[in-house]
């Protein structure tokens, strides 16, 4: 029987992290606490960051990483999880990423633009730290481009972006998904952030109809169920994103992670909730992956058929390994089935 795959779409970035003095920061007229979109007089930071003997790069973008911790949680093969994204031509930053996301056993299926490769500068300071995203590239993959992989996408178990995605090809995504779900794959799609629901909303609800799978934390799912006028408390607001005009062969899971808090997992008729795991507070070192580890554990545990109790369970369980980490990075160890 031929493995099932996972593809991801979306837009892949070098995360570049290095410690930098107070200084470095004046100097780009940054500051701590922050997130400032690269602008002309940034550009030169990225090349500064990688010169830095003790800096770090490991591929990032939210779907991305999500990617790459299902890889992981499903110990797949190199030619079972790819992922979809746009990189720049001839550019050094581009062949860092694809080297980095090949050692972590993901296949790059990236379209190729005279645009900057997609970066993430993240500067520590005093604990502290100031991220410099310049999207570039990430922001221009081709129809034509996506057009070449069909046959991937439509023969894969389950596709997964992000509405972060939706920003620069909101017309394309559709169109993806909408193919996707005519060809019976499980199709996921994650909120991305409170401000993108709201940004994209119309876009979102464009896409909805092909998704199977939507996640989000409460934060999220509160913010879209709202922009939709539904009323209720969360159990209830989920239930009719759920309910809301669906195409193809399964109903509409909605998934909502509540940090500590129990998972919610809900269809029309239906609420699921799934405790949580905890994690010792003094082994936490970085949660700003966990929203994207969830993701990664449920779509690797999906391959294994649509039970949502073990799929949540295998998210909550990624994202318990991945706080323990800095940043996105994967695990040394394989993962322990306790689900």
């Amino acid at each position: 029987m031929e493995a099932k795959k996972i593809i991801g779409l979306g837009s892949p970035l070098l995360d570049i992290q290095a410690e930098v003095p107070a200084e470095f920061l004046e100097k780009y007229g940054l500051t701590l606490n922050n997130t400032f979109f690269a602008e002309e007089k940034h550009l030169p930071l990225y090349e500064e960051l990688i010169n830095i003997p003790t800096h770090s790069h490991v591929p990032g973008g939210s779907a991305l990483n999500t990617i790459r911790l299902a890889r992981w949680m499903a110990q797949a093969g190199q030619d079972q999880v790819k992922f979809i994204g746009c990189v720049g031509k001839k550019d050094k930053f581009a062949n860092m990423l694809i080297e980095v996301t090949n050692q972590d056993g993901v296949t790059t299926l990236f379209d190729e633009q005279d645009q900057p490769t997609g970066k993430c500068g993240v500067l520590l300071c005093n604990k502290d730290r100031c991220l410099v995203p310049l999207i570039g590239a990430a922001a221009h993959l081709s129809e034509d481009y996506v057009n070449q992989h069909i046959e991937d996408i439509k023969t894969a178990s389950v596709l997964f972006s992000e509405v972060y995605f939706l920003y620069p090809r909101a017309e394309l995504t559709k169109n993806i998904y909408k193919v996707a779900s005519e060809s019976g794959v499980n199709t996921c799609l994650t909120l991305s952030s409170v401000n993108a629901v709201s940004d994209k909303f119309n876009d979102i609800l464009a896409v909805l109809p092909y998704v199977d799978y939507l996640f989000g934390n409460e934060e999220e799912v509160e913010q879209f169920a709202k922009n939709l006028k539904f009323e209720g408390d969360l159990s209830q607001v989920m239930q009719q994103i759920a309910a809301y005009e669906k195409h193809g062969q399964r109903e509409r899971v909605v998934v909502c992670t509540q940090g500590k808090k129990p998972t919610l997992i809900a269809k029309k008729n239906e609420v699921i909730t799934v405790e949580v795991q905890l994690v010792d507070v003094s082994k936490i070192v970085d949660t700003n992956s966990a929203g994207d580890s969830f993701c990664g554990g449920f779509i690797a545990e999906l391959l294994n058929g649509p039970d949502l109790v073990k799929c949540a369970k295998a998210g909550n369980y990624s994202a318990s390994q991945t706080i323990q980490h800095e940043g996105s990075t994967i695990p040394k160890y394989a993962p322990v089935k306790t689900w």
